[in-house]
């Protein structure tokens, strides 16, 4: 009886790997923040990561060289994320008041919805080095230019204006930032439910008052 060929082997191709390992590095930029988010950067290990994703340690640094690259990939992901979602809001209002105000909403709808990935970005970025904190200092630049843009319009014309447009966005995320700090850093993300309104009244209202 003659003897069948054996069945070839399935093999991925680039693709479907390259589908692989995404999906891969998402799990493990997840497992870091919920890990960072529980113990603090400093306490955060590759292995609780690793246990955390169920993702293999080769695997992991197939994608990282340590942990620290890990956690700068993760707040990078994540603050682009947020990112995005804020100028969508503010994208959504003809009127500076009120793209400051959905803006507002939509971050901190954004880090109730991401508890973990806000402390992280949040809280834990000043413990995890120095690329991590410079990644911060861009992304509240980024802040502070989505906040001017959303003010363009409403205060005073030429080179002033812009000055002060400049100033009072940088101080509208500084302000959000102080606020929205002291919940995160006690895991107390749902505090910061309904937390606009107030911010709007005691913050957001007194600095654009300054622009009229």
């Amino acid at each position: 009886m003659r003897r069948r060929a054996p069945a070839p082997v399935a093999t991925a191709g680039p693709a479907q790997r390259g589908e692989v390992a995404a999906a891969q590095r998402a799990r493990l930029l997840a497992a870091m923040a919920e890990v960072v988010a529980e113990v603090g950067y400093e306490e955060s290990t590759v292995q609780l990561v690793l246990d955390r994703s169920g993702i293999s340690r080769k695997t992991f640094y197939e994608q990282f060289a340590d942990r620290e690259d890990c956690f700068v990939a993760a707040y990078d992901a994540a603050t682009a994320d947020v990112l995005d979602t804020v100028a969508a809001a503010c994208a959504g209002a003809d009127v500076s008041e009120r793209r400051i105000e959905l803006g507002l909403e939509a971050l901190l709808d954004w880090c109730t919805a991401h508890p973990a990935a806000a402390r992280m970005c949040v809280v834990e970025v000043f413990a995890a080095g120095s690329r991590a904190r410079q990644r911060r200092a861009a992304t509240m630049e980024r802040l502070g230019e989505l906040a001017e843009r959303a003010l363009d319009g409403a205060g005073a014309a030429g080179a002033g204006g812009a000055q002060l447009d400049r100033l009072t966005a940088r101080a509208l995320v500084g302000a959000v930032h102080e606020l929205i700090y002291r919940p995160l850093e006690r895991g107390d993300a749902q505090a910061l439910d309904g937390l606009a309104d107030e911010i709007l009244a005691a913050h957001v209202e007194p600095l654009l008052a300054t622009r009229r």
